[in-house]
């Protein structure tokens, strides 16, 4: 019986688990640069930790955002009865090399 109440848990919380993606149409390359975040919030509105957008070092774009919980943050979020719901967020940004130039300076003859 708590076999079969285990499995039971099992199955209803797996589709808890749950990876949310956009893409947007900048290649993702070697180069770019990946970090990631735990956001923890509700499911009532309250912000537990803030969370701040930066913008990445480049200033050229992100490439792909990712959102992601997974069974351990399903089971706090259910225990809580949604008070308390973390989140991964996890982001790439651009890695595209900018154009070279030859190094020169340009100066117009005189």
């Amino acid at each position: 019986m708590q076999r079969m109440l285990f499995s039971l848990i099992l199955i209803l919380m797996v589709p808890g688990c749950m990876t949310f993606t956009l893409e947007g149409d900048l290649p993702k390359t070697p180069d770019s640069k990946k970090e990631s975040e735990t956001i923890h919030g509700s499911l009532y509105g309250i912000e537990w930790s803030h969370w701040d957008v930066e913008k990445c070092d480049n200033k050229k774009g992100i490439v792909r955002v990712s959102s992601h919980t997974n069974a351990v943050y399903l089971l706090a979020s259910v225990a809580s009865l949604g008070l308390y719901v973390p989140q991964n967020v996890t982001w790439w940004c651009d890695g595209t090399k900018a154009a070279d130039d030859d190094g020169d300076a340009y100066r117009p003859e005189d």
